[in-house]
């Protein structure tokens, strides 16, 4: 629990952004993926698989209760299962995720927009045609992504089938992302074998399905694991000292002076090493080129840096922590 008022106001600004998050993969299934029958996997998918069997009049209420269920079911699982670590972390997103789906597709005015909004999305171009299919699942794959990633910001989990690649990784030892790529597939595939059989169509949702997916992976590679990204410099140079100078006066970082000795000659000298935000990076690097053009520099990129001017050092409470130690007892 936190102590601090400091603590409260993080823990309150993590949640909403989980919370905005959440909606935003809402806005991207009901808004892009669903009118079109879009299969890309997830609780959404398995969603789309249901209402396909639905009566056209009961087909938002039958995707809504299933998407709903499957949350509930699976937070349920994630507990007895994977501990209270996974279902504190999931449990904003298991909450808001089938509400927002509830108030985006039954609610007067909210509902009545997005299904215009739907409907325009399938018929525009005399639709729907492939172009019609490529753009709603391109730009669900955005929507979905972009909100998945900042609900990690926010340091929580989307929850749902999350829990299925948890439990590979627990009994199967099957690393998460190989273990989320087959459930998504899974899903994906399972819709081709129920509903293409009952209509050529769904080829096209499907393969949009897959593209959705992709691009959904992309837009959190670049927003969540890009924004973790920080450089770190070695430089091997005679005006060493000036570029330290220049690393604490003009970009705010300490530099680590490492000797070192080299292999041809046996001389003695110093690596300077600095570690930096990956905005910094053409700063320093056009500086070194300037002061000492015969310097010898590498860069390395790492994907989290903790310490002073980079992220706090948290108590560690993770997941995989969780599981970890299940095995032992």
């Amino acid at each position: 629990m936190p102590k601090t008022r400091m603590d409260w106001f993080k823990l309150i600004c993590r949640t909403i952004l989980v919370i905005i998050g959440t909606i935003i993969v809402a806005v991207g299934n009901i808004a892009f993926l669903v009118p079109l029958d879009i299969n890309a996997g997830g609780l959404s998918g398995i969603g789309i698989i249901a209402r396909y069997f639905a009566d056209p009049s009961f087909k938002t209420m039958i995707y809504n209760i299933i998407v709903t269920g499957a949350s509930v079911i699976l937070w349920l699982v994630g507990l007895l299962f994977i501990g209270k670590d996974f279902a504190v972390k999931t449990l904003v997103a298991t909450i808001v995720f089938p509400a927002a789906n509830w108030i985006l597709t039954t609610v007067p005015g909210i509902s009545n927009a997005m299904a215009n909004f739907g409907e325009l999305i399938k018929t525009s171009g005399n639709g729907p045609t492939a172009g019609n299919y490529l753009l709603a699942g391109l730009f669900g794959g955005v929507f979905v992504g972009t909100g998945v990633s900042i609900t990690f910001v926010g340091g929580g989990s989307t929850g749902g089938v999350d829990v299925i690649t948890f439990l590979f990784e627990k009994y199967l030892k099957i690393k998460q992302s190989i273990a989320s790529f087959l459930v998504d597939g899974t899903i994906v595939v399972l819709g081709l074998l129920l509903l293409l059989p009952r209509d050529n169509s769904f080829l096209l949702p499907c393969l949009s399905g897959i593209l959705s997916a992709f691009v959904t992976a992309l837009i959190i590679e670049v927003i969540f694991i890009g924004s973790q990204t920080s450089y770190q410099v070695d430089i091997i140079s005679e005006k060493w000292e000036e570029i330290s100078k220049f690393a604490q006066d003009e970009m705010g970082r300490g530099a680590t002076i490492i000797p070192a000795k080299g292999g041809y000659r046996g001389e003695n000298r110093p690596i300077l090493r600095i570690v930096f935000d990956k905005r910094q990076y053409n700063k320093i690097r056009v500086f070194i080129s300037k002061v000492d053009p015969k310097a010898f520099v590498t860069f390395t990129r790492t994907n989290a840096v903790f310490g002073e001017g980079f992220k706090a050092h948290i108590e560690e409470n993770t997941i995989s922590q969780e599981i970890k130690k299940r095995k032992k007892k």
